[in-house]
């Protein structure tokens, strides 16, 4: 069964990283076929194709720069394939090296190592006595990293080419060596900041957010589905018209090329295609998040403005989306559909004032959020009424043991005099049953629980034990 992901989310950085990942994952690619990449105008030159993985390291971990670094690889790798490049580069290519495995692990291998170590470093360095330094530091070595397992996998695996470890100074001292870390750490530390910021844990919890409304409502995945096709149709064409022209131009002029050098314009063409979709990904990567932010208007719209749970509306409309993707042996309950109250909530606004009513529906929507919110949805109907669906099968004793923790947790929301309790009906989520249904039994429940003296919870007679998953 699909599990959704709580009003929270399990881990509201999730959403927002995924599309930093992906975004991350395609400026490589556009760096490593587009002049920004690699900045040559004699004699200047500069090569800025590995600060995404340091970049990553950084703000992702060392999966996520792993990742990038064998993008960065595979990158480089199919650039060492053409004819037209040096010696020492060819070496990268298992096409033209004649050693494809050591080839491979040049290529791909040392840079994934690379992305690896700079992401356990930036880990290492964010959890010392000064983060930020620590940061400029991996940052600073993270090109002199780069350079010694190259050169240290070359001198390993093609020592004929004459070039090792001791090459690495030969590097340090290029006059290009000062700019790039001074822009590498401008880039680096910003983005350091920038993800510890309040500003990027408001981003990702509105992210997070985003992604439950685009699961809520399928017209708009759909839509977000057509604009990526259609944006790739489009990169395409584009590529493609390009090579046909050229060829077209070609053959107006009488050139014939050799097969050598038909490879190498195929293998440029392809690069200018790789570096068309991923500038296209990137637009489309934009799109998606500015669509998804009217999907959050829309969603921000029907959430309760005291507690910040689901409304009535929004309740309904993604418990019954839910309840469509929940299966289940039709004996057996596939969840549970809770109800409650709180228990003479009218006494206490009267008694102590609406505004100490008003924080008493926020304590007990806290805690219902901390206690339910990653197995299922909690909204609050209006009033005093909150409604949780869980979409587990819970063993009866599970749930008897979080509604025992949730009045104990209710019980300890201070008032001026006494103290506050709930009552609270729970009925099976079966196959059959709309949630309007099971909202209106579980409702009868509720009565019950308060007819018979309140702070307390009744079950469906309906309700089966199950085994613990």
């Amino acid at each position: 069964m699909k599990m959704p992901l709580g009003q929270n989310g399990k881990k509201e950085e999730t959403s927002g990283n995924k599309y930093l990942l992906w975004g991350l994952i395609a400026i490589e690619l556009f760096m490593s076929f587009s002049f920004l990449g690699y900045f040559h105008i004699a004699p200047l030159s500069i090569t800025f194709v590995y600060i995404p993985v340091l970049v990553a390291g950084c703000v992702l971990g060392p999966k996520a720069s792993a990742l990038m670094g064998i993008v960065f690889g595979l990158a480089s790798m199919w650039k060492a394939s053409a004819f037209y490049v040096g010696a020492v580069d060819a070496i990268f290519s298992p096409i033209s090296s004649g050693k494809p495995l050591a080839s491979i692990l040049l290529s791909v291998g040392s840079r994934a190592l690379f992305g690896l170590l700079s992401g356990i470093l930036y880990q290492m360095a964010q959890k010392s006595r000064h983060p930020l330094v620590g940061v400029i530091t991996v940052t600073s070595v993270g090109r002199t990293l780069h350079t010694l397992l190259v050169y240290g996998f070359m001198q390993l695996f093609f020592p004929e080419i004459g070039i090792g470890l001791p090459a690495t100074w030969n590097d340090i001292r290029r006059w290009d060596f000062l700019p790039f870390l001074l822009i590498a750490n401008g880039i680096v530390v910003g983005c350091f900041f920038y993800f510890r910021s309040e500003a990027y844990r408001r981003l990702a919890h509105r992210v997070s957010m985003v992604d439950q409304v685009n699961a809520i409502v399928p017209h708009v995945r759909k839509g977000i589905h057509v604009t990526i096709l259609l944006v790739s149709i489009a990169s395409f064409s584009v590529a493609l018209y390009f090579t046909n022209r050229i060829g077209s131009m070609m053959k107006s002029y009488g050139l014939n090329l050799s097969a050598r050098a038909s490879y190498d314009l195929m293998h440029l063409e392809i690069q200018f295609l790789l570096g068309i979709l991923s500038l296209a990904f990137l637009a489309v990567l934009i799109i998606i998040i500015y669509q998804r932010n009217f999907n959050y208007l829309y969603y921000e719209a029907q959430l309760d403005g005291l507690t910040g749970l689901f409304g009535r509306q929004l309740f309904f409309q993604k418990g019954e989306a839910l309840l469509a993707e929940m299966s289940g042996d039709e004996k057996k309950p596939m969840g549970c559909f809770i109800i409650m109250d709180v228990d003479l909530f009218k006494e206490i606004n009267d008694q102590f004032g609406h505004p100490m009513g008003d924080r008493v529906l926020r304590d007990v929507a806290d805690e219902l959020k901390k206690i339910f919110d990653k197995e299922g949805i909690v909204g609050r109907l209006g009033g005093d009424e909150f409604v949780v669906l869980i979409c587990e099968p819970w063993h009866r004793k599970t749930i008897e043991a979080k509604l025992n923790h949730l009045k104990k947790e209710v019980g300890k929301i201070l008032l001026p005099a006494g103290t506050v309790t709930c009552s609270i009906g729970v009925i099976p989520v079966e196959a059959g049953y709309s949630l309007e249904e099971l909202y209106r039994n579980a409702d009868r429940l509720l009565y019950e629980a308060k007819k018979t003296g309140k702070n307390r919870f009744v079950f469906g007679y309906r309700y089966q034990d199950i085994s613990e998953k």
